[in-house]
């Protein structure tokens, strides 16, 4: 009897049915997973650790520079030592006055000469006049039938720009009756005559005088009316008030000139 031939295979061999796909084990899933997890909270911990270090150097760097300041506290400006040797840097409060009392107004002949012939050198080194308004100045002054002070402003070493309550202290004399019936006359002038002391570069006490003069100019256009002109004018580094107390040096005297 022939055999039966064997039916003609598909080129599939089945698997058996007791096999199944390969599968990753679940235990590599979870190392891997505890892998990714230490290394994030390796990652934070690093961070954590980085920023606080900055932190902390913040801190230590704050803690440095207030120590060195209560060491070392920084100190107001002080003037140069050896007297006015450069212009002064106006104070930020205005209100802030550290200048000596005015001192009493006293009209005395031979200074009023003095005074007079003082201003006549000077008016060569006005500034802000041209030669035709100089020469009407001096011939003002020359002629003048009165020279009379009015008021006298102290400025402290290198100061150069008058306060407040020197300005209010010098309206409040101009607002005098004797005084406004002085300058009732038009033609009356007046002439800030500033100082400096007679210490340290003599170009430099120089601008120093002619810069308060112009302050105290400045501060009268700027807070009154008046008809009257008004000149400033600079006599530089004098010892002529106290050689032995150069504050005293130190000022802004303000004269009528009457023709």
């Amino acid at each position: 009897m022939a055999k039966s031939l064997p039916k003609a295979s598909n080129g599939i061999t089945p698997l058996p049915q007791d096999a199944s796909a390969s599968k990753t084990p679940v235990g590599v899933w979870v190392i891997v997973g505890m892998a990714v997890f230490f290394v994030i909270a390796g990652l934070g911990v690093s961070a954590f650790v980085v920023w606080k270090a900055m932190g902390v150097h913040k801190t230590v760097s704050e803690l440095d520079a207030v120590a060195v300041k209560e060491i070392k506290p920084a100190s107001s400006v002080p003037g140069p030592p050896d007297g006015e040797v450069g212009v002064e840097h106006p104070s930020p409060n205005s209100a802030i006055e550290d200048a000596a009392p005015a001192p009493p107004v006293v009209n005395d002949r031979a200074e009023e000469d003095r005074t007079r012939q003082e201003v006549l050198k000077r008016i060569d080194l006005m500034r802000v006049l041209t030669e035709a308004e100089k020469d009407k100045l001096y011939a003002q002054v020359e002629r003048a039938h009165g020279f009379t002070k009015i008021a006298i402003l102290p400025f402290p070493q290198n100061r150069t720009t008058a306060g407040a309550s020197q300005v209010d202290g010098l309206i409040k004399n101009l607002k005098r009756p004797d005084i406004q019936k002085l300058l009732a006359d038009p033609t009356v002038v007046l002439l800030m005559v500033g100082y400096a002391d007679k210490k340290g570069d003599e170009a430099k006490n120089l601008d120093i005088s002619r810069s308060r003069a112009e302050s105290v100019v400045q501060a009268l256009k700027e807070k009154l009316d008046l008809v009257n002109l008004m000149h400033a004018v600079g006599m530089g580094g004098q010892d002529l008030f106290d050689p032995s107390d150069l504050e005293k040096n130190r000022v802004v005297e303000v004269w009528a000139v009457q023709p």
